[in-house]
């Protein structure tokens, strides 16, 4: 596959998807409702979708990042975090298929990634 318009990577390791620190969480509906938004839109972007062993963010699981490649020479980074039930997740998944800005709904889940070494 070439670049996609949009790449979700959905965490999955040892705090995200972990049922035992998130037990009111569908973990497996949350991957599935993520994993449908991948392929073509209707206006023709790519979106691909990827569960990946870890992030890096635990603190804030479960995390979604969503990486926009439409915006210019270098991909734009929106974390995702504390992504919990089900509307919240159709909700990500469906901006990840219209892309554009960050809906407001959606902003009270955003949040700059923590860094090692970084002060």
């Amino acid at each position: 596959m070439t670049r996609p318009d949009r790449d979700v990577m959905l965490c999955r390791d040892c705090c995200c998807g972990d049922p035992g620190k998130h037990p009111a969480t569908d973990h497996r509906a949350q991957q599935e409702a993520l994993l449908a938004c991948a392929g073509v839109t209707g206006r023709g972007e790519r979106v691909r979708v990827r569960v990946v062993d870890c992030l890096g963010q635990c603190d804030r699981s479960n995390v979604v990042l969503v990486r926009d490649f439409t915006r210019g020479r270098r991909p734009v980074d929106t974390w995702l975090g504390d992504v919990h039930d089900e509307d919240l997740t159709w909700r990500v998944a469906g901006w990840a298929e219209q892309g554009g800005e960050l809906p407001e709904d959606l902003a009270a889940h955003r949040f700059a990634p923590f860094v090692p070494g970084r002060g």
